[in-house]
């Protein structure tokens, strides 16, 4: 197991810890009854020591550990404390953080602490009433080792509320759109001087933008830590056993997609749990291993990252889905010729459950529904493919960040819409006569590719435009295929702040969000998947 990704927090954690300590080992030398300064030491040293185990630093978790032992002594009654400890207890505290300024630096924890262990050892021995030499009190020897109390310092991280971050990309957000419109005043003769001005303050938004994206970023393994103890609660009362496997889960995303994920992620493996893995005398009964298997697989794509949820369980059953759909509402014949990703997707239908009955976690019909929500309301998308006896799969398209998104800005009449950049491969003009009839949609060849064609105006369901011999068309790349969408015209490029849609407009499909222009004009951002299932 890589661990070098948690070098930072480890030290972070540490240094905090070691402040701590220098405090409270003042504070213990002048107060030597007080229980709780002691007891507090005691906790600061012993989580040193665990994450210094869990690290391997081994030399840092044993020096730990004797220094908890001089602890215990004392907090035992089994030795006073005189100054004589209180050195050796500094010095011991000013070792370790010798050896965390050896970690940051990437060197051998190689340093020799004989002298300080003797020291130790004696406080220890003399504690059992063995006579012995009184402890030196000459400072430690040899080590290149600076106390504590010799200098100043601030610690390299810091921990500061998510919030505030929050509050940052919002300001960014509001910079762009001011950014936008000053860049429309300069295209009306401005002097070259403010030209350039602009041109600077628009790299500069860029740069913070960056800047606050980076900061917001955190590992997808952050978010699942409790997951293993939620797998085996939710297994335990349901009479299974399953494996949690996470693959890639220090791939990076965006706090605020991650918030998004919290109840999904959770709904979407207890329904892994009660829909999908069998009881254990089951899964031997159909030539399977006793012990199920739940598969987290993240990974990162362009600007987007991907997230398979997959079970070995016994999959869905499409015919009872059919026959759920039918009692729900669906007509029969817009069943029957529903394609099996369509047809899957039924289990995100408000009050359509599987379940053959009500348990405490599920079974009501309620949950699928306000996971697809979820997703879609920070512009991604959610898939499901199953086979009946050998598991599902369930696939979440998420974008890297939210918020500030690159843009191709489009207009349908007098209105602007906005496509994210990542998905657009192309923009062409095709000419009319090299569009061939196809089904379900008409069709033109493109680097020996047919590229089926989608009517932008036809989706929005706007009046068809005067006819022309070319059409402007956005060659996109969603869903695993590629499609080409006719647009009215080409507005060109802009980052855009894109603000999540609130209710009841979330609702809409094919609109993943809205910006704003420079000149206070609202642009919908449109999510290409949902225009090609349209």
């Amino acid at each position: 197991m890589d661990l070098s990704k948690y070098k930072s927090l480890f030290l972070q954690e540490t240094g905090e810890h070691l402040q701590e300590i220098s405090k409270e080992l003042i504070h213990l030398e002048g107060e030597p009854h007080n229980s709780a300064t002691l007891d507090n030491l005691f906790r600061h040293f012993h989580s040193i020591k665990g994450m210094s185990a869990s690290m391997g630093y081994e030399v840092m978790a044993s020096l730990s550990h004797k220094l908890e032992d001089i602890l215990d002594a004392i907090r035992k009654k089994r030795v006073a404390i005189s100054q004589e400890i209180m050195d050796v207890l500094l010095n011991g505290s000013d070792i370790l953080q010798a050896f965390a300024k050896m970690v940051a630096d990437d060197k051998p924890l190689d340093m020799d602490i004989s002298f300080l262990l003797s020291r130790i050892n004696t406080v220890l021995t003399a504690k059992e009433g063995v006579p012995q030499p009184s402890i030196p009190s000459a400072p430690i020897p040899p080590f290149s080792v600076q106390p504590a109390a010799q200098g100043l310092s601030l610690p390299t991280m810091i921990k500061v509320d998510s919030g505030i971050f929050d509050g940052f990309m919002g300001a960014v957000g509001e910079l762009f759109t001011v950014g936008s419109r000053l860049k429309e005043f300069t295209a009306k003769s401005y002097p070259v001087e403010f030209h350039e001005a602009v041109h600077h303050l628009g790299k500069t938004i860029e740069g913070l933008n960056q800047a606050v994206i980076t900061a917001r970023m955190i590992p997808f393994d952050e978010l699942t830590q409790n997951l293993p103890r939620i797998v085996r609660d939710m297994c335990k009362k349901a009479g299974k056993d399953a494996d949690l496997v996470l693959h890639g889960g220090d791939v990076k995303l965006d706090r605020a997609v991650l918030e998004h994920l919290t109840d999904p992620l959770v709904h979407i493996i207890r329904n892994a749990i009660d829909h999908g893995i069998e009881s254990p005398e089951e899964r031997i009964q159909s030539n399977k291993p006793p012990k199920g298997r739940i598969t987290i697989a993240v990974a990162r794509e362009r600007d987007n990252v991907i997230i398979e949820i997959t079970d070995d369980g016994r999959g869905i059953d499409t015919n009872r889905l059919k026959e759920k759909a039918v009692q729900s509402g669906i007509s029969k014949e817009k069943i029957e010729i529903m394609a099996d990703r369509e047809l899957l997707l039924l289990v995100c239908a408000p009050g359509l459950s599987l379940a053959k009955e009500i348990t405490e976690t599920s079974g009501r019909g309620v949950g699928m529904d306000v996971v697809k929500g979820n997703i879609e309301s920070i512009g991604g998308r959610l898939e499901i493919s199953s086979q009946l006896n050998k598991g599902t799969k369930i696939i979440l398209e998420l974008p890297v960040t939210i918020s500030i998104i690159k843009v191709l800005l489009i207009s349908i009449s007098n209105q602007l819409f906005a496509l994210p950049i990542s998905k657009v491969m192309k923009v062409i003009d095709v000419h009319k006569s090299d569009i061939r009839d196809g089904s379900p949609y008409p069709y033109f060849v493109y680097k020996d590719t047919e590229i089926p064609v989608i009517g932008l105006r036809n989706l929005l369901m706007m009046p068809p435009l005067e006819d022309r011999d070319t059409l402007p068309v956005v060659i996109i790349d969603a869903k695993d295929k590629i499609s080409a969408i006719v647009v009215d015209d080409f507005e060109g490029e802009m980052d855009a702040y894109v603000k999540p849609l609130s209710r009841p407009m979330v609702r809409m499909n094919g609109i993943i969000g809205v910006t704003v222009l420079g000149d206070g004009r609202p642009v919908f951002l449109l999510d290409p998947a949902a225009l090609i299932s349209g």
